[in-house]
């Protein structure tokens, strides 16, 4: 379970209204592997997990077999193949990346708010195998503007690797708290 050090009611506040002042602006995110069924309940299982719950209510929740798709296609150096979707999986990993985008982007949001300059980034929960773009930002202060805007900045809603975002993509264990004095 990730350590959201700021996971409070606040915070809640802030995650719902980015959240959903995302889903109203006309092309919300969404996993390529849902279903139109995982598609449609994806929005309120998320609120949900906003308002009272964590990442680990929310795989829960997502992990509903009918709520994702058997397979999609994959392009490695030019060339398409078919990887199969493993539902459990897909749902642990769609809701620890979601919930934290979320829990990121609702308390870059509050400390603005708040007149808060910096934040650092941090290791919220060991992994299995950490990126080097996690470590790079690992125990570093950035501005809490360039965090709030960069917003899924890799990977939607146009690819671009080289934006700064944190977390940088699926499975980042990497979040964001207020710079210890």
């Amino acid at each position: 379970m990730m350590n959201f050090e700021e996971l409070d009611n606040t915070t809640r506040e802030f995650m719902l209204k980015e959240f959903q002042k995302e889903e109203s602006g006309g092309s919300p995110y969404r996993s390529r592997d849902l279903t139109t069924i995982g598609r449609n309940e994806f929005p309120k299982l998320m609120e949900k997990a906003i308002k009272e719950g964590n990442e680990i209510t929310l795989e829960q929740d997502l992990s509903n077999p009918e709520f994702w798709k058997s397979s999609h296609t994959a392009y490695r150096n030019g060339k398409s193949y078919e990887v199969t979707v493993n539902p459990r999986d897909s749902a642990s990993k769609v809701a620890l990346t979601e919930f934290n985008t979320w829990y990121v982007r609702g308390l870059a949001k509050r400390l603005m708010e708040e007149g808060v300059e910096y934040c650092e980034v941090y290791r919220a929960e060991s992994a299995w195998q950490p990126r080097s773009q996690c470590q790079d930002h690992d125990g570093k202060q950035f501005k809490v503007i360039d965090i709030h805007n960069g917003h899924r900045a890799t990977y939607w809603p146009a690819p671009n690797p080289n934006a700064f975002s944190v977390p940088v993509g699926p499975n980042c264990h990497h979040t964001i708290r207020r710079v210890k004095t």
